[in-house]
Order: structure tokens, then C-alpha cells, then sequence
């Protein structure tokens, strides 16, 4: 397993029903860019980001949660006192924000317009004006972090700064299906895994790759149709996002960008949160069918869960045959690991509704029925 996988794997292993949310952040490092995380308080947002700068040997995180109060010292340091006597304003960013390898701005959509103007430049260029002084920093990430994205008021002293964030997901909180798990499983907390090198080595890999023909043919697909659906993300975020293309097909060691591999751009190729859903529509139905259609198939056994719950008998042993067709369909199609990971779903979910029938235990279900295999 490359460094890169192993943070994957040990960010995923420390969180419950984060997968998504641990792929955008290992995705937007290896690109060279950062994600943005919207969604409830208390839905591991802030662990995440820390969680990463752990699994890195080295890294230096920095967290600040700004409210509208925040001044530019609590997020790039204080005045240097013995700066001043010498007739300069510098500040001291040891410790601050233009140190960090790993930054993490909470209620990002709160700061103040000076605070939000120096970080523009931090997240682009890599750099800290202090004083007379250009600084370059060592960030290789910033997770932004917010309940909600900007009203279409605020979207207009906004727009610039929340397009610096290329990815951008949705967080939601845990599923009733892995509240178990959250409650009482011993997660394991992240340790270096990775060192700076190495991930500096992974994105590099990864600006090399080359993308196929097959992967230009349904990018300039997807583009066409995000615009006829009035979807029409700007220049630099197209340009960029082949960038995200290549760090997902890094991460699953591939010799070059494919068009499943596309699919990760359901988080980058939109503008208007509005446009998330339909966006998502059209990249997965183009670059990954199967993808598609699996999301379908993990729509109607939800429905099918929610309908039986409470039910009579009859109607609980349709929901099985139900389960049963879906987890053979499952079973036919190909996929990167999505195909397995929704198999293991639907037979989990046909296997709760097997134990209520009977009675008795899932885990002693899914032995006598072979669920569990």
C-alpha cells in the first residue's frame, strides 16, 4: 500500500460513515488544493482536518474557529513588538496560520473581509505579505468549515473566496445504520503515516499522469452537459479539476486518468450549491454507469427498508425477495470497490430485516443464510 492509500485507509478507519469526506481532503492535498466541508455541528469536521495533519510525520496544523469578531492577530499572529521599534509591521507567524502544513478555518464564511483578503493569498500562492516581506508557507491543505454556504447576499463579497475551495462537500450526520458503531466502537486514532516528502512525491506522481482518451472524451461530455443543464463552471475550475481527476486515479495506483475516475468531480464542477445534486446526476451517469446505477439500486432499498419498517409479515417477506433481486443485480456489475461496498450494504440491510422476522440475533442470521459472506 503507497503512503498516500495508508493515510487514506487510516483516516477512514478513525471516523465512522466519512469515507467521502476523507477521499475529498486526501484528493484536494495530492492536487494541490483545498475542500471545503459543509453541515451540522458535531459532524467531525474539525476532527477530520486534525486527524490528517496527525497522519502526517511532521505536520503542523492550525485550527481557529472566527466569528464575526475575529481579528487578524488570532489568525496570522500578533505584531512583533521588537519589529516595530525598528520601524517595521511584521508579524510573529510562528504558530499561526502561515505556518501550518494543515489549516483548519471554522465558520469560515465569517471573517471579516481583511481576514478573508490576506488568506486569499495564503490559499493561492502559498505566500504571507508581512510587513515589507513576501513568506513563503509550507500549507500543503486548508479545510474550510461551515454550517451552511453563503446567502446569495453574501455570495457576492464572497463569490472569490469560496471558489479558492475546489472541492466541496456536504457533510451529514450519521446514519442509523452506523450510530452503533459511533457509539460504541474503539476507533483508532490516526499516526504518521505519511511524511511531507512523501506526500509532495504523491502529488508530483500524480501531476505526471497522463489522462486517456476515453477520460478527454467524456470530460468534454460532461461539460457539454452540465452546460446545456445551465450549469457552468468557471475556467479555472474545469482547468483544475483534471487535477482532482489525476489524484484519484493516483490513489487507486492507475496508470492514467480513466472516466470513472471523473466521478470525483461531482464535488468540484458547479458553482451554485443549488446545482450540486444535478451536476452529480450527469458526471456519474457519463463517467461511471455502473457508478449510476448503483446509486439507483441504494435509493429503492432504502425505500424498500423504510417501508418495511413496522410492517406486517407479508409485507416484510416482499422487502426480502426485494433485497435478494437488488443484491444479485449488485452482484453483476462492475465497479472499483463501489460494486462490493453496495453489495455488503444491501445483503446487511436484507439481513436485519431476516433477523426481525425471526427474531434472533443479525450476526446468527447472517450465518445460517451466508449474509455474512
Amino acid at each position: 500500500m503507497s503512503p498516500i492509500a495508508s493515510l487514506y485507509a487510516a483516516l477512514d478507519a478513525s471516523l465512522v460513515e466519512r469515507s467521502g469526506e476523507v477521499r475529498a481532503l486526501v484528493l484536494a492535498a495530492v492536487a494541490g488544493e483545498h475542500a471545503l466541508l459543509v453541515g451540522p455541528p458535531g459532524t467531525a469536521k474539525s476532527l477530520l482536518a486534525t486527524s490528517f495533519a496527525g497522519g502526517i510525520s511532521g505536520g503542523r496544523a492550525f485550527s481557529i474557529l472566527l466569528t464575526k469578531f475575529s481579528t487578524p492577530e488570532e489568525v496570522f499572529g500578533p505584531v512583533s513588538i521588537s519589529a516595530l521599534k525598528a520601524d517595521r509591521y511584521e508579524r510573529r507567524v510562528e504558530g499561526y496560520a502561515p505556518s501550518a502544513h494543515v489549516l483548519f478555518v471554522d465558520e469560515v464564511f465569517k471573517a471579516s473581509s481583511a481576514i478573508r483578503n490576506s488568506l486569499l493569498t495564503l490559499l493561492q500562492e502559498r505566500v504571507f505579505d508581512n510587513g515589507g516581506a513576501r513568506l513563503p508557507c509550507p500549507l500543503r491543505l486548508a479545510v474550510a468549515a461551515s454550517n451552511e454556504y453563503p446567502t446569495s447576499e453574501e455570495a457576492q463579497e464572497t463569490g472569490a473566496f469560496l471558489d479558492r475551495f475546489l472541492i466541496r462537500v456536504q457533510v451529514r450526520p450519521v446514519s442509523p445504520a452506523g450510530r452503533e458503531r459511533l457509539l460504541h466502537a474503539d476507533l483508532p486514532a490516526v499516526v504518521p503515516c505519511i511524511t511531507l516528502a512523501e506526500l509532495d512525491a504523491a502529488a508530483a506522481a500524480a501531476r505526471g499522469l497522463p489522462v486517456s482518451d476515453a477520460a478527454r472524451a467524456a470530460l468534454a461530455q460532461i461539460l457539454d452537459e452540465l452546460s446545456g443543464a445551465g450549469i457552468r463552471p468557471g475556467d479555472r475550475r474545469c482547468r483544475k479539476a483534471v487535477g482532482v481527476a489525476r489524484a484519484a486515479a493516483l490513489l487507486e495506483c492507475a496508470a492514467a486518468v480513466e472516466p470513472h475516475h471523473l466521478e470525483d468531480l461531482c464535488s468540484v464542477l458547479w458553482s451554485d450549491p443549488e446545482q450540486a445534486d444535478k451536476a452529480a446526476e450527469i458526471i456519474v451517469r457519463v463517467a461511471n454507469p455502473a457508478g449510476a446505477r448503483i446509486n439507483e439500486i441504494l435509493r429503492a432499498v432504502d425505500e424498500v427498508v423504510r417501508g418495511a419498517a413496522g410492517a406486517g409479515a407479508d409485507r416484510r417477506m416482499s422487502a426480502i425477495r426485494q433485497l435478494e433481486e437488488s443484491e444479485r443485480e449488485v452482484a453483476k456489475l462492475p465497479g472499483n470497490g463501489r460494486a462490493s461496498a453496495a453489495l455488503v450494504y444491501v445483503r446487511g440491510e436484507r439481513v436485519k430485516l431476516q433477523a426481525a422476522m425471526l427474531g434472533i440475533d443479525p450476526a446468527r442470521v447472517a450465518a445460517l443464510v451466508g449474509g455474512g459472506s
